[in-house]
């Protein structure tokens, strides 16, 4: 008999046979990880949509309405070589790099603001909380170190996508669970980790990735290309300084859209690290919170409450 309490002898979907169902994380067949996605946005969905509403929503919005309106032509002119499109359309020096430190600074921002998401959905899944304070200063804590590891993950990225398009499409499937890696697992490298859980089970894990990055492309897509046509409206319609206000507007409005598939997007690549490392070790929604915390479950307890919250054990003598 196995004191693991998660242990099912019995047979199950996958191959693993090791989570039977009950923790709000953990799971075991496709079905489990489906609820798990939603109850994570139910439980979480005003938290962590606070929080990516401040550190992703608003500083996007702000770069939008900047590529929009400050580095955007104040003129049409009819393009007849390449030449004059650069000399026409190029946004200047100094606006180029304000623009490059302001894409800089936005991922920065963004990343650090995911990893307190996922840190906040961690903890409530674990009977804890986390207060808006709490989740930026864990985020921020780690958000330098990740901020690295995110231009590595872009870089190779592109670097796929322009060679083969198939390399880039591998490269964000395996590098898709770079932040819940980089919150509970501070010590490895998000990167390589992400490589090693999304190849431990290939093929699940490719399924469940597929419909979390398809989420993902088809949500920027839409509500892109809506915000582009409404653009290209307002300015054909109203004159100079109109259009560029109900610009800005629209891309407010276009940025506070994608909110509600961000949250499941994240909720669902929180619950797939979950289970990929459930495949392999003995853990639980409150382990993993201790984890994030840097704090032991005592005496390795996983029933809810996380350590240092209401609900939690006692640490033991």
């Amino acid at each position: 008999m196995s004191d693991d309490p998660y242990w099912n002898s019995g047979q199950t979907e996958e191959p693993s046979g090791r989570f039977s169902g009950g923790d709000p994380l953990v799971t075991d067949t496709f079905e489990g990880w489906w609820h798990a996605s939603f109850d994570v946005v139910q439980r979480s969905w005003r938290t962590v949509g606070l929080i990516l509403l401040i550190g992703v929503v608003l500083p996007r919005w702000i770069l939008g309405a900047y590529n929009n309106n400050v580095r955007a032509p104040e003129k049409d002119i009819v393009v007849t070589d390449w030449g004059t499109f650069v000399r026409e359309y190029s946004p200047g020096a100094l606006a180029g790099f304000i623009g490059l430190v302001l894409t800089l600074a936005v991922l920065y921002v963004s990343g650090s603001a995911v990893l307190g998401a996922v840190r906040t959905a961690a903890a409530e899944a674990a009977g804890g909380f986390l207060s808006l304070g709490e989740a930026f200063s864990f985020g921020f804590k780690r958000g330098g170190r990740f901020f690295l590891w995110l231009l590595l993950a872009w870089v190779t990225i592109a670097v796929g996508l322009v060679l083969c398009v198939l390399p880039g499409l591998w490269a964000i499937f395996a590098l898709s669970l770079m932040a819940p890696a980089a919150v509970f697992e501070a010590r490895r490298s998000p990167y390589a980790r992400s490589i090693q859980l999304t190849h431990s089970a290939f093929w699940p894990a490719l399924g469940r990735l597929c419909i979390v990055v398809l989420v993902a492309i088809a949500a920027n897509l839409i509500i892109a290309l809506v915000g582009l046509l409404l653009a290209g409206l307002w300015h054909a319609i109203f004159a100079g300084w109109l259009a560029a206000v109900l610009t800005i507007v629209t891309e407010a409005v276009m940025a506070l859209l994608l909110l509600a598939p961000m949250i499941w997007i994240l909720s669902a690549a929180l619950c797939t690290y979950a289970w990929l490392r459930g495949r392999a070790e003995s853990v639980s929604a409150t382990s993993l919170s201790a984890e994030a915390s840097g704090a032991a479950a005592p005496g390795g307890y996983t029933g809810p409450g996380e350590p240092g919250h209401p609900g939690a054990p006692s640490p033991t003598p």
